[in-house]
């Protein structure tokens, strides 16, 4: 096996041997690496309070299915084979483009029931605002953020009379939240489409050669570590250079 030059022995770190630890890597160790990383941007930034957002977006993999499609001309059927797609969620702090949470799932999971499972043990922003699209319309997530001392400002959808219940109860966070939504603040949610932005333009597309689901959300997880660490990087930057980084809501 080639070596390094070097006074001790030590192989070339090939395919296989990252490979092999990249799966002995746990994936709560990455989840617990992109809080502190998330931690120190807020940190350096002096964040307090003010703007978070959620979002999903498509990532490609090398992996083709086989689908049977209508084809109208000729009235029939035929078999064809597309690519088969992820989705990267997660959730930022819209002040400093730093992210607190990420999860990677296939492409026909809901928005919803994975901002709840990002939701859980997630630390209390008391005055903080968040911003979501109609994907996240759901009581559930409205009852969660105000139990952490957030205000949601989510887009929500037309839903008939008959399907909002009966008594006291009925979607009661869903309405609170509809009477104090701000669409100047909503605006601001389109900061986070800047960080899906940037990792297409820098690698032309999100995607991902990783086939077990395991391995997917362990690179999810170091591809938001890394975007982290720039994030702190720039901050620090700023700092050396004198300029100050304030939130959209002041502290």
């Amino acid at each position: 096996m080639p070596h390094l030059n070097l006074p001790w022995y030590e192989p070339f770190p090939v395919h296989t041997t990252i490979h092999r630890a990249f799966q002995e890597v746990p994936s709560n160790y990455l989840e617990g690496m992109l809080e502190m990383s998330a931690s120190k941007c807020l940190r350096e930034g002096g964040w307090r309070r003010g703007l978070l957002g959620a979002d999903s977006t498509g990532v490609e993999t090398d992996r083709y299915d086989g689908m049977v499609v209508p084809v109208r001309r000729r009235n029939s059927f035929e078999r064809v084979r597309r690519i088969l797609t992820l989705k990267l969620h997660v959730i930022a702090v819209l002040d400093l483009m730093a992210i607190i949470r990420a999860r990677v799932t296939g492409e026909h999971r809901n928005d919803s029931p994975v901002l709840r499972e990002m939701l859980k043990g997630l630390m209390r922003l008391p005055g903080s605002v968040f911003e979501a699209d109609r994907g996240y319309d759901a009581e559930s997530i409205f009852s969660m953020l105000y139990g952490l001392g957030m205000f949601p400002n989510i887009k929500q959808r037309a839903i008939l009379k008959g399907r909002l219940g009966r008594g006291r109860n009925r979607l009661r966070y869903r309405m609170k939240a509809a009477k104090s939504f701000d669409i100047g603040l909503y605006h601001y949610r389109g900061l986070i489409e800047g960080i899906w932005g940037a990792e297409e333009t820098r690698g032309h597309s999100l995607r991902t050669r990783f086939r077990s689901r395991e391995c997917q959300e362990r690179w999810g997880l170091m591809l938001c570590i890394a975007w982290n660490i720039r994030v702190w990087n720039r901050m620090r930057c700023a700092s050396e250079l004198g300029m100050e980084v304030k939130p959209n809501i002041p502290n």
